[in-house]
């Protein structure tokens, strides 16, 4: 009779703690997120003026990218413009870039 009163006492011992503190074998983790990414802008110019004329040189580039993964979220984006005028005052070169990469985790 007094095992089987232990025994009682045991069974109730433990289905409290499992009703309190849950089964922690079969809960579900929550999944962890990620992103990477680059960007990277840039330009050369130049201009010479001689007996023969005037050569110039324009090299312009933007470029991103990246990548995201388990919920992650990765934006890239990447710009570039050129151009040239001549005008009264002489010849004007300008070039724009821009690049961005923006990653969010999950």
């Amino acid at each position: 009779m007094k095992v089987a009163v232990v025994l009682l006492c045991l069974a109730l011992v433990a289905t409290a703690s499992a009703q309190r503190f849950g089964n922690r074998r079969f809960q579900r983790r929550r999944p962890v997120g990620g992103a990477n990414g680059f960007g990277n802008a840039g330009s050369t110019q130049g201009q010479t003026s001689g007996l023969f004329g005037t050569s110039q040189i324009q090299n312009s580039f933007a470029n991103a990218g990246g990548s995201a993964f388990g919920g992650g979220a990765s934006f890239n984006r990447a710009n570039s413009n050129v151009g040239q005028s001549t005008g009264l005052f002489g010849n004007r070169q300008f070039a724009n870039n821009q690049a961005t990469s923006n990653q969010f985790g999950g």
